[in-house]
């Protein structure tokens, strides 16, 4: 998309409505990527062990829970360059970002799915779509 419209991208790969990863590229080259719920986004991402013949068992297991939590401390460890990297792809797309680094941090360790738009009113955006953007406002440069 950046190559055919000479223009920043981002899209979300929203994963079962409850999980999404938000991809940013610019005109340079520039990748940045950050999850959204995190804790779901572990539990996407953990590999279960070998010898388990049945997933549905061991996800009731201690075993589980410990290997979702180092799951998503590892993810949670990005959260920072996620947020940086948020900020960068902004300013390349012409974004004016009013948000700090830390609040961007906040947001996508954020538990949200929806911001509670009335029905009709097309799918929620993520908390992290609205705060980020001058007033909610989402501009699209002409190429």
């Amino acid at each position: 998309m950046v190559e055919w419209t000479g223009a920043p991208a981002c899209v979300a790969d929203v994963s079962d409505s409850s999980v999404a990863l938000v991809t940013g590229l610019d005109t340079d080259g520039h990748l940045w990527q950050a999850w959204l719920n995190l804790d779901n986004a572990a539990a996407l991402l953990v590999e279960e062990p070998e010898d388990v013949d049945d997933v549905s068992l061991w996800i009731a297991t201690p075993e589980f829970e410990e290997t979702i939590g180092h799951k998503r401390a590892e993810i949670d460890a990005e959260v920072p360059a996620d947020a940086q990297g948020a900020l960068i792809w902004a300013s390349a797309a012409g974004v004016r970002a009013t948000a700090q680094q830390s609040r961007i941090e906040e947001l996508l360790r954020a538990q949200e799915t929806r911001t509670g738009r009335p029905p009709g009113q097309g799918p929620a955006p993520h908390p992290l779509t609205e705060r980020l953007l001058v007033g909610g406002e989402r501009r699209l440069k002409e190429p």
